[in-house]
């Protein structure tokens, strides 16, 4: 089975579908980044497979794009995202 397949049978055995509708939304008011080393200092929404992963302020990106960090935040630690894991980021 596929992965949209997948998806499609998750949303009919739950109430997904309205979450996916308004991701989709969020994603259409921002726009994909792929120049990563040009963010830090944006806030922005990392998202994996379709799904909103987490939220904040680059604090430091890689000179060749493939990574970046999302600067600590209250009690959420500095995480780091890879973009050969499948990561976009949108600003």
């Amino acid at each position: 089975m596929d992965f949209q397949a997948t998806l499609d049978s998750l949303r009919a055995a739950t109430d997904l579908g309205q979450v996916k509708k308004d991701s989709e939304k969020t994603k259409k008011s921002l726009g994909l980044r792929a120049d990563w080393a040009r963010l830090p200092g944006h806030t922005v929404e990392v998202w994996l497979l379709g799904e909103h992963v987490a939220s904040g302020v680059v604090d430091q990106a890689a000179e060749d794009d493939s990574v970046l960090w999302i600067a600590a935040e209250g009690i959420s630690t500095r995480r780091i995202f890879d973009k050969s894991s499948g990561y976009q980021v949108w600003v």
